[in-house]
């Protein structure tokens, strides 16, 4: 499988504190809602000063800062304060709130693992998924980059069972 989802095929939900773009989920008959997904990515606008993340049981959290700054508490855990591109895991039952209006990108995994990272690509690059993913996704920030000669523009993300990608930066920002 190969697809790339451009922004008119987002989901968009609002929440109290904001609104929620979907890049994916998977399986892909799934819902947030029904909370019967393996796997979600999004991104989120915090409007709001101060808000409280919602609870998810079994469900591994990864969030990074696309533009603000967040300070995040995990009651009983860890506090921290994000900048853009920086991460921060953590599980979803956990009592979470945040302080700051930002922009942020979401992975939250059901019952499994998995992550992200960011990545600038300059040249022209392989990127290896392990044998043990189920998919891989590139997300394209800005710019456009040309992944397997197939153009994936900013704000479009890539879903791919592939285990090896060539990915080239194609010098159009």
């Amino acid at each position: 499988m190969f697809k790339i989802l451009k922004e008119k095929d987002r989901v968009i939900s609002n929440w109290s504190g904001g609104v929620t773009k979907q890049l994916y989920i998977y399986p892909e008959d799934s819902t947030y809602q029904e909370r019967n997904f393996k796997f979600r990515i999004s991104i989120a606008t915090t409007e709001l000063e101060n808000s409280t993340f919602t609870k998810l049981e079994n469900t591994h959290r990864v969030i990074s800062i696309l533009d603000g700054k967040m300070e995040l508490e995990h009651k009983n855990h860890h506090n921290i304060t994000l900048e853009k591109y920086q991460i921060d895991r953590f599980e979803g039952d956990w009592d979470t709130f945040s302080k700051g209006k930002v922009t942020d990108f979401n992975l939250m995994i059901k019952d499994g693992s998995g992550d992200f990272f960011f990545k600038e690509i300059e040249k022209e690059e392989n990127i290896i998924f392990s044998e043990k993913d189920l998919l891989g996704f590139v997300f394209c920030i800005s710019g456009t980059l040309l992944v397997d000669n197939n153009e994936l523009k900013s704000g479009e993300i890539l879903i791919t069972d592939n285990k090896k990608i060539k990915i080239q930066n194609n010098g159009k920002i």
